[in-house]
């Protein structure tokens, strides 16, 4: 016999099936301690905020909170979540909306009661400006928590540069202590690396950058590109929907199967990231409107990367500050190093980019990438043979090599502004 699906929606927020897994582990046998749920919900009446609930799991010794809103929050708006309950003498399973929470752990020192005593007591000792900071962390706004972040961190910066300071010189003269710091330096605005690699491709490699998972999503979706034709393409060229960097690799895409999907997936995940990049760092875009040709998870994840979540109007809107300019065009590079097969003339995607050559020169350099203008070859012609010159390159070439071992560039001692 079939089974019957039927949808059963909720008339209440409180009628949402709350689904909780615990972040550290998993109960063995929950007849041996008695646990204690409690649901807390918002009174708020409004779509956004209406919809938020906190679920606290008690024992007698610990105490595991979980949210469906906020950082530590298991719920994404890119999907919603179902259960279904399955009658087994009818055959019909019935379906409920559900709420995810992710219970993570927090000490009790005390039985509740005692708990509530001690915060009557205390409470008289709490300052207004701790109060408001508590109800702004939990029903402020966007901007309101943004702001509160800012002084919450200023004051930290002031208690802690001292002790920070002092334990950097007491670890300078480490070099293992300094090869970490630059790599932790340098993967805040780069891809992971890996400083002993003896091979190109290992130096950045794709997985760290385009997960497994990921990969898979974009299976299928590389099909726009794989079976694009020269119509196509030119269609995509009068529209400037695509770059001339990516055109020309779709144009030029091999015949083997497996290596045109291959290629297909880092070009649509290439031509993403330069879409992000073409948004102007102080121009908020709304979801959905980018990234419409990758799947809605991956979507989400270069979001969470490279740009920053505000409400205006009540709509949620992204914008890419200059800080993850520089993150995102680190990754697009290395990106385009394994189209390339890590040399290549950087001329048309810097075009693409509406970067100078000069400004090019440094994000290379940056990533560990020699990099060399026509104009800087021209100069050193007869003087060094690592780069030969293409007599068929235009004079704005950009011939970019990843060498191995990596090397970053030092800093560089300019002259200091008042």
């Amino acid at each position: 016999m079939a089974a019957v699906i039927k949808y059963d929606p909720p008339e209440e927020q409180h009628d949402v099936v709350p689904i909780a897994h615990f972040s550290h582990g998993h109960l063995k046998k929950p007849e041996d301690e008695r646990i204690k749920f409690y649901m807390y919900g918002s009174q708020k009446k409004d779509a956004r905020r209406g919809n938020r609930r906190m679920l606290v799991a008690e024992t007698s010794s610990m105490n595991y909170v979980g949210k469906n809103f906020g950082a530590e929050s298991s719920h994404t708006s890119s999907c919603k979540h179902y259960i279904g309950v399955l009658d087994k003498n009818s055959y019909v399973m019935t379906l409920h909306d559900a709420d995810l929470f992710s219970l993570k752990p927090t000490t009790v020192t005390s039985t509740a009661e005692e708990r509530e005593e001690e915060a009557e007591a205390d409470a008289p000792e709490e300052t207004y400006a701790q109060k408001f900071s508590d109800m702004v962390k939990t029903f402020g706004t966007a901007r309101q928590k943004r702001a509160l972040a800012a002084q919450e961190l200023s004051k930290a910066s002031q208690r802690n540069t001292g002790a920070t300071i002092a334990n950097a010189m007491e670890h300078l003269a480490s070099e293992d202590t300094l090869k970490a710091v630059k790599q932790d330096t340098s993967s805040a605005s780069i891809p992971p690396f890996d400083i002993d690699a003896t091979e190109p491709q290992d130096v950045y490699k794709i997985e760290s950058i385009i997960t497994p998972t990921e990969e898979a999503c974009l299976r299928g979706y590389e099909k726009c590109f794989a079976n694009a034709d020269k119509e196509t393409i030119d269609q995509w060229r009068d529209s400037s929907r695509y770059g001339e960097y990516i055109l020309k690799h779709v144009s030029l895409l091999p015949h083997y199967d497996e290596e045109r999907a291959r290629l297909s997936r880092l070009l649509l995940y290439l031509s993403a990231l330069i879409q992000l990049y073409s948004v102007p760092p102080k121009v908020a875009a709304t979801k959905g409107v980018l990234l419409s040709d990758i799947p809605t998870a991956l979507q989400s994840r270069l979001y969470s990367l490279f740009t920053v979540e505000s409400q205006i109007g009540g709509k949620t809107r992204y914008t890419v500050p200059s800080r993850l300019r520089d993150r995102l065009i680190s990754y697009i590079f290395v990106v385009a190093l394994h189209v390339e097969d890590f040399e290549f003339d950087a001329a048309l995607l810097v075009r693409d980019l509406s970067l100078t050559p000069v400004k090019a020169v440094e994000y290379f350099q940056a990533i560990g990438c020699s990099a060399v203008t026509n104009e800087s070859r021209k100069r050193k012609i007869g003087q060094e043979a690592d780069s030969p010159v293409d007599p068929l390159s235009c004079d704005n070439s950009i011939r970019v090599r990843l060498k191995v071992p990596l090397t970053f560039p030092g800093k560089k001692r300019g002259k200091s502004r008042h």
